[in-house]
């Protein structure tokens, strides 16, 4: 007799990373299947404190923790590590999943559970890994396979250049101790201290080469970076704080030589630059985390198995008649013909069809499509693989640099006004008073009062503020230009399968799979788990989330294009297409001597929020598409589901017309979120981009932001986020000018020193912080 449950609330919260989400009657605690397989597997370890160092939640555990990955490349690594024959071996790795010191302490729990372990390093920050083993004594490759079911992933170290914001805290932490120093010689003259005083002469020298070094060593990032603009004729922030500090400082130098105390602004100087190398700081440390965040892009396809010697071969290396081999997972990199009897192929990368197909001996095989078999599959090229769809999609083509043409007409006017204003009033006073150094005085005080000291500290507190609260939802930026892209944004274009879709299939019936008994599922499980099907994968997330234990010594045989078959003594267990397997009403059928288990059905798993997001961003104004290279039945029932008119769900789309079609429709006002290969192109036409997947290593590399979980919700917190920025950025703005506005009319009046500049500044810049802080995002 079955008990009816009870209603499943309306939100919850996952118990095991924090995320709100829908609840249904058999998901009640957790967002996804993963996330019950990892909190699971925590607690079978005695790894819960896990939960007490988290700091704010994880991030959400996606499918890729019940998936085979390739780590053919580590074992090339390990092999080379451990040839030394020394009694240790080291490896550098790149790690994509950490968020919290929790993530770090489970890791580190990990490793030294497992003989052979010597030393583990993670540095967060940087998302890197560095470990240390006893060669012949501990696994690797089982250490990142069990990385991975905790829901990270490791990855080769990738050499590059120094982190641009590392380098720039190096700066920031030598202005900070000059800054300090500079003010602390320069207090006993504000505080009274005679010119004539014991140590005066001392201090001011003092200040002059702490002034100094300031410039050199902070105020050169600006000077660098504003003649790199000019060079390019693009007139940047930089350019108004170096003619500031160009100002000031040359100014303070003359008055200086000339001993007027009164008129030296080396204070100024060193606290202004180290005000804004540490707004600028803010603004690379967010982008710079969230890039951290995830593993380096691959090189491209593995290598190939040359049919004839056995030998691998390089996909650049493919010549049109060259026979190879593709082992299970990987992509076909050219196209070809088929040599094996038949072959399961995924075509999702390419066009966006969720459904495998079977191609038998002889058919055309397009570039891209995976191999879903057991088994390799045998082809011979027909094109070279410069030539071929996949070397296209893959041949990321450098960013664009997005110039913020609001911001330079504002800075052109800003130069032209304060240039203006302190070119007249030097006039005015020399020719008034006769008194150079006065005229000059008043000159340099407009060009330091007007700097933009207080929105050069404050935007880009807004915009670590804006990118904090982002993080908390999941969502997370990798390029700083996306904030000023977002105002225009007035088409949003979604891809179908993986995007309005999660990766995997979903089973309209799960009750059929409930009813299995312990021993069934575990055959099933054993049947499954090497499979990389749609069918089995779906069906293996369930089971191993609901805690099942693959049966011992299973290993079953695939027969392309009708199913699974295991025999084990005198049964035969098939799990496969209905009519092969056993009759029965279901897109694929378990059976046993016949007998049938359970019929399944499938169908396209899309996002449980879907529907309501949609809603929400139409109701935003936005313009909702969606290009799909799937069926156009498929994609006219998404467009209905969702609510779009017909004639905004395009189907059948090759990536070539996927991107003709964006760059048609795009007057820098469209929002491309896609997540395969056959969006690549696309990605390079579209004014903003997005992704929700972070483990392909193909287009989280090319995406304006990526977000995480199994819902929508990322792109419209995005979108409000990015309005509740401009709104706080229009206020400090606000201020920034009537500020300007009080402190220049001082200045033409002859009444601004350095003593009041010293004052004024800070003042400003607390005004705008906290103006920043009460608009900050929610």
């Amino acid at each position: 007799m079955s008990v009816a449950l009870p209603p499943a609330p309306a939100k919850a919260v996952c118990v095991h990373c924090g995320t709100a989400f829908k609840p249904t009657e058999r998901q009640r605690d957790f967002c996804c299947a993963g996330c019950q397989f990892v909190h699971d597997l925590i607690a079978k370890n005695g790894l819960g404190q896990f939960y007490d160092l988290q700091e704010g939640g994880v991030q959400p555990v996606k499918s890729f923790v019940f998936q085979k990955r390739d780590y053919a490349w580590l074992e090339e690594l390990v092999h080379a590590a451990e040839a030394a024959d020394r009694p240790s071996a080291a490896l550098p790795l790149d790690l994509q999943g950490v968020s919290c010191i929790g993530c770090v302490w489970l890791i580190e729990k990990v490793f030294a559970q497992l003989p052979g372990a010597l030393a583990l390093h993670i540095d967060s920050s940087r998302g890197t890994l560095d470990l240390r083993w006893r060669p012949g004594a501990f696994d690797v490759v089982a250490f990142a396979r069990q990385l991975q079911s905790f829901g990270y992933l490791v990855g080769p170290r990738v050499a590059g250049e120094r982190p641009a914001s590392r380098a720039l805290l190096v700066r920031l932490g030598l202005c900070a101790a000059l800054a300090m120093n500079t003010m602390l010689f320069t207090l006993p003259g504000y505080l009274g201290m005679e010119a004539g005083a014991q140590f005066a002469g001392l201090f001011a020298r003092l200040t002059l080469i702490l002034g100094t070094l300031s410039l050199l060593i902070g105020g050169s990032y600006f000077f660098t970076r504003s003649w790199r603009s000019l060079q390019q004729g693009v007139l940047h922030i930089d350019l108004p704080i170096s003619l500031g500090l160009i100002a000031a400082y040359s100014g303070s130098v003359y008055a200086w030589i000339k001993g007027v105390g009164g008129f030296v602004y080396f204070d100024f100087v060193s606290v202004f630059v180290f005000l804004m190398l540490g707004g600028r700081w803010l603004q690379q440390k967010a982008v710079a985390r969230n890039r951290n965040l995830l593993l380096a892009a691959p090189g491209g396809p593995a290598p190939v198995r040359r049919l004839e010697s056995g030998e691998k071969v390089a996909v650049t290396e493919i010549a049109r008649g060259l026979t190879y081999a593709v082992e299970p997972g990987q992509p076909v990199p050219v196209r070809s013909q088929l040599r094996s009897a038949a072959a399961t192929l995924g075509l999702e990368w390419i066009n966006g069809e969720s459904d495998a197909i079977t191609a038998p001996r002889g058919r055309t095989v397009p570039s891209g499509a995976v191999n879903y078999g057991a088994q390799p599959i045998e082809l011979e090229a027909l094109e070279a693989w410069p030539d071929s769809l996949l070397a296209q999609l893959l041949a990321v083509a450098p960013a664009p640099a997005h110039r913020h043409r609001t911001l330079e007409r504002f800075i052109r006017g800003y130069i032209f006004v304060v240039l203006g204003l302190g070119t007249a009033a030097f006039a005015g006073w020399w020719l008034g008073t006769g008194d150079f150094l006065a005229a000059l005085q008043v000159f340099i005080s407009i060009l330091v009062v007007s700097c933009p000291c207080a929105s050069g500290v404050a935007l880009p507190l807004a915009d670590d503020l804006a990118a904090g609260a982002l993080r908390k939802a999941g969502v997370f930026l990798r390029e700083a230009s996306l904030w000023p892209r977002l105002a225009s944004v007035r088409k949003i274009i979604f891809d179908k399968t993986g995007t309005l879709t999660l990766e995997t299939m979903e089973l309209r019936n799960p009750e059929s799979l409930a009813a299995l008994g312990p021993a069934e599922k575990a055959l099933l499980l054993g049947m499954v788990q090497d499979s990389l099907h749609p069918v089995s994968c779906c069906l293996r997330e369930l089971l191993l989330a609901e805690g099942v234990i693959p049966a011992s010594a299973t290993r079953a045989e695939e027969t392309p294009g009708v199913g699974l078959e295991l025999v084990m003594g005198h049964d035969v267990w098939l799990l496969g297409r209905s009519g092969w397997a056993g009759e029965a009403d279901g897109d694929c059928v378990f059976s046993r001597n016949g007998r049938v288990l359970a019929a399944f059905q499938f169908g396209e798993n899309v996002r449980a929020d879907a529907v309501e997001e949609i809603a929400a961003l139409r109701a935003r104004g936005a313009d909702i598409f969606i290009l799909s290279g799937d069926r156009p039945a498929k994609v006219a029932a998404m467009a209905a589901r969702l609510g779009l008119p017909a004639a905004h769900g395009h189907a059948g789309m090759t990536p070539q017309e996927k991107a003709d079609w964006v760059r048609q429709h795009d007057a820098h006002d469209t929002l491309l979120i896609g997540d395969g290969a056959n969006d690549s192109l696309a990605f390079q036409a579209a004014w903003c981009t997005g992704t929700p997947a972070i483990d392909r290593g193909l287009l989280e590399r090319q995406a304006d932001f990526f977000f995480l979980g199994r819902g929508l919700s990322g792109v419209r917190r995005l979108m409000e986020t990015a309005t509740a920025r401009r709104r706080t950025t229009r206020h400090v703005l606000t201020f920034a000018l009537s500020y300007n506005a009080v402190a220049v009319a001082l200045c033409l009046a002859g009444h601004m020193t350095p003593v009041a500049a010293a004052v004024l500044m800070p003042l400003s810049s607390l005004v705008s912080l906290t103006i920043v802080w009460v608009g900050r995002p929610r």
